[in-house]
């Protein structure tokens, strides 16, 4: 992947005008091409919109991500307030702006992850799913439509590197922007988009934190560290009746946020955990790791870390004769896990955001349409992305060309129905659909039976 920006005009100029071709040696007319301009959307344009439910001013969402009330906060007191349970309006002008002049295309934004460490091949998966939707919304534009165009940047390894890069998102005109996976990239991005006002569409970050900093320019279509955790710590807690839970992370951001969650969670059951310990992503050997966790007689253990430390640690835990159940999140569900736990993965139990099996219509519509693209099947983060492009490009085809009104249409949104399902926003904009268990039994994943999520609001449609 270069860091430039990639057009993708030329995949629409079958539906807008681009002028005459020329024979060889044809002699150039002073004649000009046809220039597109911003046409509004008719209601063919419009035939998905049964799957955008929006809300309403001073609508009052779901608490703490909607998890049942023995995990909340405070659960035993009525506090003075509560946050997050209504939207952060914008109250700023723009909405009535006009049009940027000269406009030639509708700029969209993509911030990748920096192209080296363990979330590179999830961002070229997030990447590929982006330009799916792009493409496709280009083939459907009219004739005298404005083609979309993806503005591409590849993410600076260093503090403040992805601020510079929403910087120029600005500079560039783009209508908003999608990415990135990195919770720390996110976070300084985002800072920059209150100034800029320019709508982040978030496909892949699970940081809590990200959506209650009351930036009122933010959707996040993947749910975050509470959804699948706040599921775990009931399983491990109340079916399993587990008490002495130890938690064996990876000594990096992403492990200490998502850590930090379920100890809380686990705390608020009446099981506090009894070890948490840190491995060196990368490594090979966890000697003293194993021996604390031996010692403390655990009947759980929770990990978060990437899949392979994972599934080589959870090996050389049954090697120790380790015998507490396993327990982790969805990035599990790579095959690094399985290639390198083997038999020791066997009746592990994780979370999943959805289910890859499933047969609804617009899922193996969707995995039809990537694997004749990119000659593979999606993933999560692949799947995800498709879908925040696809909120992105409807709120720019409903809105026109104008940022304000663009951030109208994505943050006022309610429930979303895309690939992965049916999508419920509370009032940080951040997905609370549920997530799903997962067990590996002889080598493979089998979902647990569970009735698809589909909002209360949503079933008569």
């Amino acid at each position: 992947m270069k860091t430039s920006c990639l057009c993708l005009i030329a995949l629409a100029s079958a539906t807008v005008g681009v002028g005459p071709t020329l024979s060889a040696g044809e002699p150039k007319t002073s004649a000009p091409a046809t220039t597109p301009t911003f046409v509004p959307p008719t209601e063919a344009d419009s035939a998905s919109g049964h799957r955008f439910i929006y809300g309403n001013p001073n609508e009052t969402y779901p608490y703490y991500a909607g998890v049942p009330r023995e995990l909340w906060p405070f659960r035993s007191v009525e506090p003075y307030t509560k946050f997050f349970i209504t939207r952060m309006p914008f109250r700023g002008p723009g909405r009535d702006y006009p049009p940027p002049a000269n406009l030639k295309t509708l700029k969209v934004g993509l911030l990748d992850s920096p192209n080296y460490g363990p979330n590179w091949d999830r961002s070229v998966r997030q990447r590929e799913g982006i330009i799916l939707a792009v493409e496709e919304a280009n083939r459907a534009r009219r004739e005298g439509q404005l083609p979309f165009e993806l503005i591409e940047r590849e993410g600076i390894a260093q503090w403040g590197g992805a601020a510079n890069l929403a910087a120029e998102f600005a500079d560039q005109g783009v209508l908003g922007y999608l990415g990135t996976i990195d919770g720390a990239e996110a976070h300084v991005a985002l800072r920059v988009t209150l100034k800029t006002e320019i709508v982040m569409v978030n496909t892949s970050d699970p940081d809590p934190t990200l959506t209650e900093t009351s930036i009122p320019w933010l959707l996040r279509v993947l749910p975050d560290h509470r959804i699948e955790e706040a599921k775990l710590a009931e399983l491990i807690v109340n079916k399993y009746g587990c008490k002495r839970i130890a938690i064996l992370r990876a000594g990096d951001r992403f492990g200490r946020l998502g850590v930090h969650t379920f100890m809380n969670f686990a705390r608020r059951l009446g099981c506090p955990t009894v070890q948490e310990l840190l491995f060196k992503p990368g490594g090979n050997d966890i000697p003293h790791q194993i021996a604390a966790i031996k010692e403390a007689e655990p009947d759980a253990i929770f990990f978060i870390g990437e899949p392979d430390d994972i599934g080589r640690f959870a090996k050389q835990f049954r090697q120790a004769g380790i015998q507490a159940r396993f327990f982790g999140t969805d990035l599990l569900m790579e095959d690094r896990f399985l290639q390198e736990a083997g038999d020791s993965a066997e009746g592990t139990i994780i979370t999943c955001l959805f289910d890859p099996s499933r047969k609804d219509p617009l899922w193996v519509s969707f995995v039809a349409q990537f694997r004749q693209r990119w000659g593979h099947d999606p993933d999560a983060y692949a799947a995800y992305a498709y879908d925040g492009a696809q909120v992105l490009l409807h709120a720019i085809r409903k809105a026109g060309p104008n940022r304000w009104r663009i951030r109208d249409e994505v943050c006022n949104l309610d429930f979303y129905q895309g690939v992965t399902g049916w999508m419920q926003f509370d009032g940080t904009v951040s997905n609370i659909a549920p997530a799903r268990l997962v067990r590996f039994e002889h080598g493979h994943r089998v979902f647990e039976p569970e009735p698809e999520f589909l909002p209360v609001i949503a079933q008569g449609l």
